[in-house]
């Protein structure tokens, strides 16, 4: 009886271990994949990746020139755009604030309008 008592004391141990705040995943969400629409009147950019640090964007560019963190929220945009609100950009230190569409800013192809709204790094 007493062999299980410790048996069952040490699983609850392990259990508990495991539920430490270290193992949480990071606020960092990183979009992949997106054309995205650096800056009105810019040509967009394929095949970006943006890290969104809390409600800041923390680095946005090419794929291979943006390293992507590993303890992050990955979200796959390949075939969707990435927009800033009117007035943005999409640059470090610049606020979180995003749409994701289904078309291009010019309509094509007609899929459909926002599909995603991200508010201060948090998706709506």
């Amino acid at each position: 009886m007493r062999t299980l008592h410790v048996t069952a004391v040490c699983a609850l141990m392990l259990l508990l271990a495991g539920c430490q705040t270290g193992n949480q995943v990071s606020d960092l969400k990183v979009l992949i994949g997106g054309t995205a629409i650096i800056k009105a009147g810019e040509n967009p950019v394929q095949d970006t990746v943006i890290v969104i640090s809390g409600a800041t964007i923390r680095a946005a560019g090419i794929r291979k020139d943006v390293p992507i963190p590993q303890d992050s929220e990955r979200t796959d945009l390949t075939g969707k755009w990435v927009v800033p609100f009117t007035g943005g950009q999409i640059a470090a230190g610049e606020p979180a604030d995003l749409f994701i569409l289904n078309a291009g800013p010019n309509g094509a192809p007609a899929v459909g309008g926002v599909s995603r709204k991200m508010t201060h790094g948090q998706w709506n």
